[in-house]
């Protein structure tokens, strides 16, 4: 295969895509290759939101640990392992557990609150003079509770994000009729994340951002690699089943499957895969004008252009298991009172998707070079937040690969942490 660039990424999702158009807009030559069209993996099905420091205290935490058991046995839970895979999540789940305590929490929310400063400011550079910019909309999302009891039971996370410089606004019944009414009325709370964006269509999102990446000069390549060429702390080349490509400089952006690319370079990156579903009742425009999160129902509900998307749980299994769609249909059974007037019937397709989320145990992305490689940086396992963070992850590739400070404190997200 004959290509050259200053910088080739593997991985055409929203991140690797995002990293392609900030390195052109540095004056760098960029290629990426994939195995599938860009936008297709995860960046094709997720909730569509993308959120601000609002979102930066990690998952781990003792209240997950003290409900594992419960959802570990309840199919219908909105976390489930598949048993089979149990032995070889153990030493994740084991470096999940290490993050759980508050101090080890905390930290993982200040390093992500700091990169996660600027991420609609990010999208805001990419979608300027772009068509994408009709697929973002800029205002906010809801979280939402049926009791008191929810309520109050996430009022220390509140607590803890406006302390650290979030915005967030508590609503009452009232108001979340008049920002919403297509909402159920039995609704007694939610929080609104005013600063947050959302898009109505990721995966046009993603296609549309790398049409400009490629009408800008860049290259994409349909490829999948199948092995790294590489010595003296350089990778050399890329074997794909196309051919061998030659490397200048590599960014590792490929989602759920970087781990495999890591291994390729003699690295164990203990990054796993938390599968995602989502069921989109297509033709039906509800008036949901953002997204809403179900905070006691672990749910996200999003008005695409094409249809209403019930999208979330986490099922922890290979990137190979086989999908269970039936994981898609409880999304929907999990938010489905909502929306009162909803009638499934009358939609003009239905359709249900599987994903696969990169996650690192502590729920902290991987940002940086990798570790005993000159010419080789990481950019992946951004977890539920990998469309959130994107175009800032991109950004900070740029400046690494530029020699610049990328203005924040990287060593939380190093490769080699655990």
């Amino acid at each position: 295969m004959n290509a050259s660039a200053d910088v080739t990424i593997i991985g055409a999702g929203i991140v690797g895509v995002c990293a392609g158009l900030f390195l052109q807009r540095d004056g760098l030559t960029v290629t990426i290759v994939d195995r599938v069209e860009p936008g297709m993996s995860c960046s094709f099905g997720n909730a569509g939101m993308i959120c601000t420091t609002d979102s930066a205290i990690p998952l781990p935490s003792f209240g997950v640990l003290r409900d594992l058991p419960k959802m570990l046995f309840d199919s219908t839970s909105p976390l489930i392992v598949r048993w089979r895979y149990l032995p070889r999540l153990v030493p994740w789940m084991v470096h999940f557990m290490r993050a759980a305590p508050h101090e080890r929490r905390m930290a993982g929310a200040r390093a992500l609150y700091d990169l996660l400063t600027g991420t609609t400011a990010a999208y805001d550079v990419l979608a300027a003079n772009s068509t994408v910019t009709s697929l973002i909309r800029r205002n906010g999302m809801l979280l939402i509770y049926e009791t008191d009891e929810g309520f109050e039971g996430d009022a220390a996370e509140r607590r803890i994000l406006t302390d650290m410089g979030a915005t967030l606004e508590e609503l009452g019944s009232d108001e979340i009729r008049q920002m919403e009414p297509v909402l159920t009325h039995d609704l007694r709370h939610a929080t609104y994340l005013p600063e947050s964006y959302s898009t109505v269509n990721p995966y046009k999102l993603t296609r549309g951002l790398a049409d400009d990446f490629v009408a800008n000069g860049g290259t994409i390549l349909q490829a999948e690699v199948t092995g790294l060429q590489h010595g003296n702390g350089k990778v050399t080349a890329l074997e794909t089943d196309h051919g061998d490509m030659p490397v200048d400089r590599l960014v590792v952006a490929a989602g759920a499957w970087s781990a495999r690319v890591a291994k390729m370079m003699g690295l164990k990156v203990l990054l796993d895969t938390e599968r995602g579903y989502h069921t989109v009742f297509h033709g039906i425009d509800t008036g949901l004008n953002r997204p809403v999160l179900h905070g006691e129902r672990h749910c996200g509900i999003n008005q695409m252009d094409d249809g209403i998307r019930f999208a979330g749980t986490v099922e922890l299994a290979s990137v190979d298991a086989p999908e269970n769609l039936k994981r898609a249909d409880n999304v929907y059974h999990l938010g489905q009172n909502v929306f009162p007037d909803l009638d499934p019937s009358a939609a003009t397709e239905t359709t249900r998707w599987m994903g696969c989320r990169p996650t690192m145990p502590d729920y902290l992305p991987v940002l940086g070079s990798a570790p005993g490689f000159g010419n080789v940086w990481f950019d992946f396992g951004h977890q539920h937040l990998g469309l959130t963070m994107a175009a800032r992850s991109g950004q900070i590739m740029t400046d690494l690969i530029a020699g610049r400070d990328p203005g924040l404190d990287l060593k939380p997200f190093r490769a080699d942490r655990f």
